[in-house]
């Protein structure tokens, strides 16, 4: 059965973890023409909770279970980024449409082989970088693109984290299975967001370091982005003694300010007057993005990030990492 017969998406989700508790499995069930009818995770017993728990008619510690699934046309990958590749190409090659997590994969090989399923099966699939669809998001896009704060002409994105807290989710710092830190965790979004509005940059310079020593990731880095006329300069520690975080857009008229990772409003000051723009995220944060996601699947509207351009943050921390 394909999601036009169901009329709706029909989603598995393969990692029912943090992620998918609040942020995106919700999502799943409240958009319209979408439904959650199938999620799974290797412990069965905390697979069968959580279906419990969100009303989802059916639980396995299977993936090949949940992918061959003939109710399932569509499934959500939501487990961390060294098994993305395996799960989106067997789920592909299943003949289902994939919503795959962020970032897309480790490898720009892993990247290729995604892309590859894609073309081979004629399937969709998407890449989970839904800040490309949040209302705030959205404004300081037109903010960046328009004459509100006149010409951009540079961006300074900093982010600054006490040491990782990551009990329970060690797999974060672990570059074998994250590709990295907080960093790729976290700030793949922003050069994905940054790459969404200006275009891929015209080169990018970084520099990576761990700081304090407490585990195999970076927990510094820093680097330089040429978007043609837009200069990006970005700071990260996440092993700092403060907890900070914006992008800061500077234009010839004005400036405008948000919190990238948490509820802000959007601060703006044009030719000295201060003005507050709030647009509070939604309850379940990947919704808007979902729907832009089942109308890509059931309507063949334009794709929200597509597995070229979700690459594209992926390849670009390969370059900061390489250093300067």
């Amino acid at each position: 059965m394909t999601s036009q017969q169901f009329g709706a998406v029909q989603w598995g989700i393969i990692g029912c973890g943090d992620v998918t508790e609040v942020k995106s499995g919700p999502a799943l069930q409240k958009a319209a023409r979408s439904r959650l009818v199938s999620v799974m995770r290797r412990d069965g017993a905390k697979a069968a909770d959580y279906a419990a728990r969100h009303n989802v008619p059916r639980s396995t510690d299977d993936a090949d279970a949940l992918i061959h699934d003939p109710e399932v046309t569509a499934v959500y990958v939501a487990t961390p980024p060294n098994s993305h590749a395996d799960y989106a190409a067997r789920a592909l090659r299943a003949g289902k449409d994939v919503l795959l997590e962020k970032p897309i994969a480790l490898t720009m090989a892993e990247c290729d082989a995604i892309e590859a399923a894609v073309q081979e099966t004629g399937r969709k699939l998407s890449v989970a970088y839904y800040r490309r669809a949040l209302p705030r998001f959205e404004t300081l896009r037109e903010i960046a693109q328009g004459d509100v704060i006149g010409d951009v002409n540079l961006i300074e994105v900093r982010q600054f984290k006490r040491a990782d807290d990551v009990s329970g989710q060690s797999w974060k710092i672990d570059p074998s299975v994250g590709g990295g830190g907080s960093f790729v965790d976290m700030q793949t979004h922003t050069l994905d967001w940054l790459s969404y509005v200006y275009g891929r940059p015209a080169q990018i310079k970084g520099l990576k370091k761990q700081v304090l020593d407490l585990h195999a990731a970076e927990d510094f880095v820093s680097y330089l982005a040429d978007f043609g006329g837009v200069t990006v300069s970005s700071l990260c520690h996440y092993s700092a003694a403060i907890e900070e975080e914006y992008a800061l857009l500077h234009g010839t008229k004005g400036t405008a300010k948000m919190g990238l990772f948490r509820p802000s409003e959007i601060e703006l000051v044009v030719d000295g007057a201060a003005e507050a723009i709030s647009l509070p995220d939604p309850a379940h944060v990947h919704q808007p993005f979902v729907e832009r996601v089942v109308a890509h699947f059931l309507d063949d509207a334009p794709n929200p990030c597509s597995a070229a351009d979700g690459r594209v943050s992926t390849e670009l921390v390969e370059e900061i990492f390489a250093g300067l």
